[in-house]
């Protein structure tokens, strides 16, 4: 159940990203978007090999434990409540 509402999460963020760049650019500049940057930039390596290789598995691995972190999980929830208002 957990993974699904994750999952359900990270669809969103990627509906978000693709029709709010700018707004996101905003939030990925706040405490929390600076801290989950740095989150993925210590993964980038698995990262980049997981979409190479079209992994999904290890995609999705990576976004859950990342909306697992306080601040992924409020970072997903600023996108989610910026994609409602608009």
């Amino acid at each position: 159940m957990e993974q699904n509402k994750n999952m359900s999460g990270l669809k969103e963020a990627i509906n978000a990203m693709r029709e709010h760049t700018q707004d996101l650019g905003q939030l990925t500049s706040s405490s929390d978007g600076a801290a989950v940057k740095r989150m993925m930039e210590q993964d980038a390596g698995r990262l980049k090999e997981a979409v190479q290789s079209g992994d999904m598995a290890a995609l999705k691995q990576t976004f859950d434990n990342l909306m697992r972190t306080e601040e992924g999980a409020r970072l997903i929830g600023k996108i989610q409540k910026q994609i409602k208002e608009k």
